[in-house]
């Protein structure tokens, strides 16, 4: 960008400039929307501040996370309207951040229920993906000896601890097991190994997002029967027993257990299967999410929000 505005930004990260692009802009548009933490802290922020009157609507999934909450909670006055998919963060922002339950419109995750469907492939592999709060290391544990390949796709994973991220490169650190596959994948690589899965297996670190929801719900598109640790965050779309199944965290144990009763059932794993790509069609379709953004996007342009500071505590 040239002018002033472009020196600025070049020493600004790019989030606040894209924020402060958002404010400087906002008369021109009827609703201002974000989809990410940190854009919606630094928008909302500025939007209080200056009293922006053009509506903000975030899309959100982690409003626990201190650097998230605190900020939220200071600038609450700057979003006017959040849609998430994570229920338990619902809670969590209504409980902690001044947010009514009608501030926070609850969504199902979307999944391109098209491009990721159910196939003629043969099923060959256990098949795994994704990088936020994934423990590979205990799916390598639990397939040790089933004697079928195991294909990740992944490279640097994150876990989170309070205020602290951590990013670590999982190829070639994840032990000996035969038959391991490990490094990322191209769209159609990936929409390939769901169909090639016998089992799709999501390993979780405990957490209380909804890590994993991406893949899981596109293993559960192309028809097959998906795995996931039950965690805190991890609780809005497989139910148990019904449409895919769930095993404790960190436990090699009980996930071994759930991928030979898949690998042993070939008619319960259709089962699981037909049902996960039921449940999807139902309730996760691409259009439909798009659908509820526009609607919420179309009533916020009708409000005038009104912006105040808040004090912490006050």
């Amino acid at each position: 960008m040239a002018g002033w505005r472009g020196r600025v930004y070049k020493f600004l990260p790019y989030f606040v400039a894209q924020a402060m692009e958002a404010a400087l802009r906002s008369r021109s548009y009827d609703v201002v929307v974000t989809w990410s933490e940190r854009h919606t802290v630094a928008v909302a922020a500025l939007f209080a501040c200056f009293r922006v009157r053009t509506p903000h609507l975030a899309l959100m999934f982690w409003m626990s996370k201190p650097s998230v909450r605190i900020p939220l909670r200071i600038f609450r006055s700057g979003v006017d309207r959040i849609i998430t998919w994570s229920s338990l963060q619902r809670f969590l922002a209504i409980e902690n951040s001044g947010f009514s339950p009608e501030d926070i419109v609850l969504v199902h995750h979307p999944v391109d229920q098209e491009f990721y469907h159910p196939g003629s492939d043969e099923q060959t592999i256990i098949f795994s993906a994704g990088s936020t709060e994934r423990d590979f290391q205990t799916l390598v544990e639990a397939a040790r000896g089933l004697k079928i390949p195991v294909r990740i796709a992944a490279s640097l994973v994150v876990t989170h601890d309070g205020l602290r991220t951590a990013t670590k490169d999982v190829r070639g650190q994840l032990g000996d097991l035969a038959d391991l596959e490990v490094g990322p994948l191209t769209p159609a690589e990936l929409r390939a190994s769901y169909a090639a899965a016998k089992v799709v297996v999501v390993p979780l670190l405990p957490s209380d997002i909804d890590a994993g929801v991406n893949v899981i719900l596109e293993g559960m598109a192309a028809g097959r029967p998906v795995i996931a640790s039950r965690t805190r965050g991890q609780i809005d779309v497989i139910r148990d027993g019904e449409n895919g199944l769930l095993v404790p965290p960190g436990d090699v144990a009980a996930l071994r257990a759930g991928i030979e009763y898949v690998l042993n059932d070939p008619a319960a794993a259709a089962v699981l299967g037909r049902r996960a790509r039921a449940y999807v069609e139902a309730n996760h379709r691409l259009e439909d999410f798009v659908e509820q953004i526009r609607e919420n996007t179309e009533t916020l342009a009708a409000t005038k929000p009104r912006r105040i500071l808040t004090i912490p505590g006050r």
